[in-house]
């Protein structure tokens, strides 16, 4: 559909807006501009549709070269490109649906095409409660649908957006981006012009860079920059985990010498320094040789248990019991002392 061959721009000997531009565009595709400002961006895009003549090189469109058209073939060249700006270039004085009927009527379209097509355009932009609304009655986003409705009102085979979405709130700007993809998905080929990382990250289309007035990357499915925020905060991520799962590895490994030493430790403790290594004998035996040793502990004990009642009969209670025994004694010994005395005087 597109070809630029080897296309320069240079204002002066010493300035030069494009260095030997070379690139194609196929019918149906969704392709995004990127690159700082002053990198050329919207230069290319007046040279596609004719405002400004190259310095050098060639520009083909539809296997026409368009740099050697006339004032009446640049006419009809921009009938065939629909082109959104962003700054809106909407007249003041008329409606939207207003707006867009001019387009098609300098296209000679007749009174009943427009008003049968007019409201299916603001219909695809979803403005069709806007079709009597001033452009100062319409907010940026509003505006920019009707810019939309306007560049699509002759059918174009190549839409071309410079910085669409640059006024707009990210909402608003999203859903620009939304209206152009479906007019891609209809077959229309779509430019678009953005400093919008968000926007090109989101769709991954083909991304055209330029930086300095030349081409230096073309991907197919690319981001904004090389390597986009999303996908280096990710890389990011991925290095600290990955940093954290080796520091972990290490305490592991670590641990497990750690614990391997101290399962070594004792063993060597545990080591007899006799002539007998403790190995030579089974564990039967040495538990056999445990038991007399406890049973004599247990013996002593018993021993030792056995002797205190002879401390016992040194208690207070002891005491008292043998004190108890004389007394007794001492009573009986009275008591019969008085019986003899009795009998003695019964006797007399």
């Amino acid at each position: 559909m597109l070809q630029i061959i080897s296309v320069s721009k240079n204002y002066g000997p010493n300035i030069s807006a494009l260095k030997d531009i070379s690139l194609e565009i196929q019918d149906g595709e969704f392709v995004f501009l990127v690159g700082p400002s002053g990198s050329g961006k919207t230069t290319l895009i007046r040279m596609l549709i004719r405002e400004e003549l190259p310095s050098t090189g060639k520009i083909f469109f539809h296997d026409e070269d368009i740099t050697r058209y006339n004032r009446r073939q640049v006419y009809s060249l921009r009938r065939k490109i629909g082109v959104i700006f962003q700054d809106y270039k909407l007249i003041p004085e008329l409606n939207a649906f207003e707006n867009i009927a001019f387009a098609m009527e300098a296209a000679g379209k007749s009174d009943k095409e427009i008003k049968e097509y007019v409201p299916y355009l603001l219909d695809i932009v979803g403005l069709t409660n806007r079709t009597n609304f001033f452009p100062r009655q319409l907010s940026g986003g509003e505006k920019q649908r009707v810019a939309i409705a306007r560049a699509m009102a002759n059918n174009p085979k190549l839409l071309i957006a410079d910085e669409p979405t640059g006024n707009l709130d990210p909402d608003s700007a999203w859903d620009i981006v939304q209206i152009l993809s479906k007019i891609n998905n209809w077959g229309t080929t779509v430019l678009m012009s953005t400093h919008g990382s968000d926007i090109v990250n989101s769709l991954h289309k083909r991304v055209l860079r330029m930086e300095d007035g030349a081409l230096v990357r073309d991907d197919f499915r690319g981001s904004y920059d090389e390597v986009d925020e999303f996908s280096l905060k990710v890389l990011s991520e991925s290095g600290k985990q990955a940093e954290a799962a080796s520091e972990l590895v290490q305490e592991a490994t670590k641990s497990a010498e750690d614990s391997q030493a101290e399962e070594a430790t004792p063993e060597l403790e545990q080591t007899p320094t006799d002539s007998q290594p403790e190995e030579s004998v089974p564990p039967e035996h040495t538990e056999q040789t445990e038991e007399p040793k406890a049973s004599l502990k247990e013996e002593r004990l018993k021993g030792r248990k056995t002797e205190k009642p002879k401390s016992d009969s040194l208690t207070p209670q002891k005491k008292q019991k043998e004190k108890s025994k004389p007394k007794k004694r001492k009573i009986s010994f009275s008591t019969k002392k008085v019986e003899e005395k009795k009998d003695s005087e019964d006797k007399n």
